[in-house]
């Protein structure tokens, strides 16, 4: 069964004919929007991105524009194709975003960036980031609706880091090396449990 995605429910005025249009040229900007539509409901991302370049080049002042680069993030987002779905996020704040959607923007980096860190105890700085990301948002954001899922994010990724810092610990004790290990070393919760990995990467882990 194909799988149907989420979009922003702007099609639900749209009245045009469902024909095949793919290969066809100089569409209206709303049949290339309602072309869009149908790309992502089929789960054919690339023709989604091809369609939307031409609705771009075709109709630069479009208002489908700014919706259709919502339904494209939210598209590669549920797609775990995060790289497409960061790019389009940040097309839609540089071009569109009013400062009442930055919270809910910057809540959406740090979910991209949470979702893509899928790789327990390696690059440190990506989780480094995170961390920063989300005190970042505590700091300025505290009284958004984004606040509890930024603060938990938060919680699991200085938890991760906890137990990647013990990890590297634990290497360079067993390399001879107490000074580097000492710095690194530190205090785990109690009753706390290490991020999950598969069997098959823990092969490639110290």
């Amino acid at each position: 069964m194909t799988k149907k995605i989420f979009l922003i429910p702007i099609f639900l005025f749209l009245g045009c004919s469902t024909k095949d249009v793919t290969h066809s040229q100089n569409l209206t900007a709303l049949s290339w929007h309602y072309k869009i539509h149908n790309d992502i409901q089929d789960n054919n991302l690339d023709q989604a991105d091809e369609d939307f370049l031409s609705l771009e080049a075709e109709h630069p002042s479009s208002m489908y524009i700014k919706i259709d680069l919502l339904n494209l993030f939210l598209s590669h987002m549920q797609n775990k194709e995060y790289e497409l779905a960061s790019f389009y996020l940040n097309e839609y704040e540089k071009r569109y975003s009013s400062s009442k959607e930055i919270p809910w923007i910057e809540y959406q980096k740090i979910k991209l960036n949470f979702l893509k860190y899928d790789n327990a105890y390696t690059n440190q700085k990506q989780l480094l980031d995170l961390i920063a990301m989300c005190k970042d948002f505590l700091k300025h954001y505290n009284n958004s609706s984004f606040t509890p899922e930024v603060s938990t994010i938060l919680a699991k990724a200085e938890l991760t880091n906890k137990y990647l810092n013990d990890k590297i610990s634990k290497l360079y004790k067993k390399l001879d090396k107490p000074k580097a290990s000492k710095l690194f070393k530190t205090k785990i919760p109690k009753n706390s449990k290490p991020p999950v990995i598969p069997w098959y990467k823990k092969l490639f882990y110290w």
